[in-house]
């Protein structure tokens, strides 16, 4: 597979960030992930301000621009809540002439609800947080392709991911 830009996006609790793991060692892509960088960055603890996700998404196109220069495939993971998050990758695939393909996730809200009210190692991320995204997330403002999570669906969600990687349809 030629270089390409990959962004994972989605609410909190979809399951998102198990895909893009699985996706990024399917096709040996460098794989970075907004909550994983937020830790590093703020390992004294995690304001979640403005100011504070701003410099979690400048990390991540650093790390994203470093990695296209030398030609890998990256797997970008992150809410993606805003368009303004979003436009910098498309910008930068667009400079290095690169294809971006981007991947929403989803899943029921029930599903959600179980997986937001479980501890998990890299999300602070309740379904407190899940509702206000929900009212906060901006349509997607490029071409996308939906992927839908349930409890053990995975080898399909990558088949599908992988079909349309290689042939631009699921």
């Amino acid at each position: 597979m030629n270089t390409v830009l990959i962004l994972v996006c989605g609410l909190p609790g979809t399951g998102k960030s198990f895909f893009a793991q699985q996706l990024s060692k399917k096709i040996v892509a460098d794989y970075y992930n907004s909550d994983l960088l937020r830790k590093k960055l703020f390992p004294a603890g995690r304001t979640y301000s403005e100011n504070e996700k701003q410099q979690v998404y400048d990390a991540l196109i650093a790390k994203t621009q470093q990695s296209l220069e030398e030609n890998r495939t990256v797997i970008v993971d992150a809410t993606f809540y805003k368009n303004e998050l979003r436009i910098p990758f498309y910008e930068l695939a667009h400079t290095q002439s690169i294809p971006v393909h981007v991947f929403y996730i989803t899943a029921s809200e029930e599903l959600i609800k179980e997986r937001t009210s479980r501890v998990r190692p890299d999300s602070e991320a309740d379904y407190s947080v899940y509702l206000k995204l929900k009212d906060l997330f901006e349509p997607i403002d490029a071409p996308y392709t939906t992927l839908v999570s349930t409890q053990n669906n995975i080898e399909e969600l990558l088949s599908s991911a992988l079909m349309y990687l290689q042939h631009g349809k699921k």
